[in-house]
């Protein structure tokens, strides 16, 4: 598709004196001029909401040079997005047109298309040019670009509808809750196109797709992250006219005289990018800002003003600042008067000034701010207008970034970065809740996996490559994902996947497409080592318990296993009963024993060490030591010896034999000389299990969480 925007125009800042001298005669700071270009950016936008034929403003929704000089900026910053934003604008207009859509919509759509990504200008280098995956600290960086490009596209006088298909198709809208939120048809739209970009192109954690899988993958997550009846409508529209084309995006002609970019456009796209990076700090430090010009009319009203006072964006723009807009007090709670307010203050004296005060919340409680009043000044002294930027004191910024930072340590697997095992519970448990109190709950499956053959990684390749394979898989588990499903490392070289809104079917076909995706994947450094991986996938049933849940996936994983490992099972709660069923067992008592073995490379000093971690970590009692046997208990009921649903009040006596591995234990073959320690484990039962198959899951969850401290082999 032929797009308007394949030449970039130079935009002229510079406008006219807005305003009076200011009595101080002070030049602007560096600071001070990037918030001036930001308001002389958003005067250049106002064309846009004009009714003059001769204003270029592409149908009321953007000013073309403005729009020209945000791409060129872009463009500048990072090659691969242009690109990018270009296809996925060429996609939606595409699949928008086969939808029947026209005119002033379609242009809304192309135009927030093109600038989806523009908030990335401003991300630091180290967070969008990393090859690996992000640390919390860099998420929650990169996480900013979408406030950012929010707060240059207000100024920018962008159309209202392209900034709400912009936002709702962020994937962090609504807090991911997209089912109970009506979204803009353009941003269904807009999230399909750029997810249809990202998997056919390659990434650098997986290769490019085809369109068979794109369409499978995004098949797959129909009903929370995509529009089910919109992805079959892409299919029919690259039946009927082909696919979208592979061909990258040819570079402009060149100017007469010039490259791509005249002197002044790169000028142009240096300032712009400035204005990023001054954003950034600005979104990253303090909770909320707005801009008012000369005419003390709102231009910008952040999306952190939007959460300190819970007013709306829309509702703020271009609206006149006065007393009655927003309510101040002082410390004492006493109103302030019109004179000692900091906005009248700073117009009249012409200084910035800081001051602790209470602000008024639209639902009529008040809070504990500090306001940055800072006048923005131009070169000859001219008062063009006014920022005032707000921290919120009831919350300090620091503690609450601390206090996510140990919600991250508390939540995530320490190795792969993905949800812990504790999370994972956590979080099935509350979906688990919810599901059983709904009258119609939606489906709702589980996915277990497990590394094959992952002792003799460890064996061959030695443990550095093995967690290689582990961090590889945790990436390549979250670039497959495009929903709302949480993925966690449920302990060792197990995995797990909870799939909202997703059926027993479903699910396996969610599992078989990162069977084979892993199976093509490569996960270490050892480029010849090809990984398999077994799956189990049960759907959650009503009255499903933790337990329930977690031992039918279990069964079925283990079946994977004994049929050669590499392949999905499924198992119902149906098929889990009747099978149950047709297997009594012949002694039910000695079913609650549980028997277990197995080889460490870990020296005798280290053993004391290990086992006191054990003991710390899990709430453990030591019940009896003695050279070579150790007694564990972990968990515990309550008043009475009924075992509940969680870990912790099932309790389980492990009794511990270690030593050297006997004769007929069959050692690896592995370079180097290591000791090797062997541990026979007996699990049996404290209390009351509700059953057989309740004790058995939980004592193979106690024996593989007591491997993994040991690092098994």
């Amino acid at each position: 598709m032929q797009t308007e925007f394949d030449d970039v125009a130079t935009l002229d800042l510079s406008i006219a004196d807005l305003g009076g001298r200011s009595p101080s005669g002070q030049s602007p700071t560096a600071s001070t001029r990037l918030l001036l270009d930001l308001l002389r950016l958003s005067r250049s936008g106002d064309l846009a909401t004009t009714t003059d034929p001769k204003a270029d403003a592409l149908d009321g929704v953007i000013m073309r040079p403005v729009l020209r000089s945000l791409l060129a900026a872009l463009r500048l910053r990072d090659n691969n997005t242009i690109h990018h934003v270009r296809r996925t604008a060429m996609f939606a207009t595409g699949l928008a047109r086969f939808l029947g859509w026209d005119g002033v919509a379609l242009r809304k759509l192309e135009i927030a298309a093109l600038l989806h990504d523009i908030g990335k200008i401003g991300v630091p280098d180290h967070v969008l040019f990393k090859p690996g995956s992000l640390n919390p600290a860099e998420q929650e960086l990169f996480a900013l670009q979408h406030h950012v490009g929010m707060d240059v596209l207000q100024a920018c006088r962008v159309h209202q509808d392209v900034l709400d298909i912009i936002t709702q198709s962020n994937p962090n809208y609504d807090n991911g809750l997209h089912n109970t939120t009506e979204l803009h048809l353009g941003a269904r739209i807009l999230v399909i196109a750029d997810a249809y970009d990202s998997l056919s192109h390659k990434q650098v954690y997986r290769s490019a797709k085809t369109h068979e899988e794109i369409v499978s993958i995004l098949g797959g997550s129909a009903g929370t992250r995509f529009d089910g009846n919109l992805v079959n409508l892409m299919n029919r529209w690259i039946q009927a006219e082909g696919p979208p084309s592979s061909r990258e995006m040819q570079e402009p002609h060149k100017l007469q005289g010039a490259g791509f970019f005249q002197l002044a456009e790169e000028m142009q796209a240096s300032s712009l990018c400035h204005i990023f990076s001054y954003l950034y700090g600005l979104e990253s430090t303090y909770d909320g800002f707005y801009l008012v010009d000369s005419d003390l009319k709102f231009r910008i009203w952040n999306t952190g003003m939007e959460r300190l006072l819970g007013r709306d964006a829309s509702k703020m723009l271009d609206q006149n600042w006065t007393s009655r807009q927003i309510a101040f007090a002082d410390n004492q709670g006493r109103p302030l008067s019109d004179d000692s307010r900091p906005m009248n203050e700073v117009i009249h004296g012409g200084q910035a000034r800081t001051a602790q005060l209470r602000v008024q919340h639209v639902d009529g409680h008040w809070l504990d701010v500090e306001i940055m009043t800072v006048p923005m000044i131009d070169h000859d002294g001219s008062l063009q207008g006014v920022a005032e930027i707000f921290r919120d004191l009831s919350q300090d910024r620091r503690r609450r970034r601390e206090d996510k930072d140990l919600h991250q340590k508390a939540t995530r697997d320490s190795l792969t970065g993905v949800c812990n095992r504790g999370e994972l519970e956590r979080t099935l448990e509350s979906l688990l809740a919810d599901f059983n109190q709904d009258s119609d709950p939606e489906p709702m499956s589980l996915i277990f996996l497990d590394v094959d053959h992952f002792k003799s990684i460890n064996d061959t390749h030695l443990h550095a490559t093995g967690d290689q394979v582990l961090v590889g898989l945790g990436k390549l588990l979250q670039s497959e994902m495009y929903s709302a499903e949480t993925i966690g490392r449920y302990g060792g070289e197990e995995f797990i996947v909870l799939c909202p809104s997703t059926d027993l079917k479903q699910a396996i076909a969610k599992a078989e497409r990162l069977r084979l995706a892993i199976c093509d994947a490569t996960l270490c450094d050892v480029k010849h080592l090809k990984i398999t991986v077994s799956f189990g996938v049960t759907q959650v049933e009503p009255g499903d318990t933790l337990c329930d849940v977690f031992g039918r996936a279990d069964k079925a994983l283990f079946a994977s296993k004994d049929k050669g490992r590499n392949r999905t099972t499924a198992l119902s709660k149906r098929e889990f009963l009747a099978e149950k069923s047709e297997s009594p067992q012949v002694e039910p008592v000695a079913t609650y024993d549980f028997d277990g073995s197995f080889l460490a490379c870990v020296t005798s000093d280290m053993i004391v060490l290990k086992f006191g971690s054990v003991v710390r970590e899990q709430n453990a009692r030591l019940m009896q030591t003695a050279p070579g046997h150790v007694v564990i208990r972990v968990g515990s009921t309550l008043f009475l010896p009924f075992w509940g649903t969680k870990p912790e009040q099932q309790p389980v006596e492990l009794e511990i034999t270690f030593g050297p591995p006997p004769k007929d234990v069959l050692l690896p073959q592995k370079q180097g000389a290591s000791e090797r320690t062997y541990f026979q484990v007996k699990i049996k039962p404290r209390g009351w299990p509700p059953d057989v198959a309740t004790f058995q899951t939980r004592a193979r969850s106690a024996f593989r969480l007591l491997k993994s401290y040991f690092v098994a082999d």
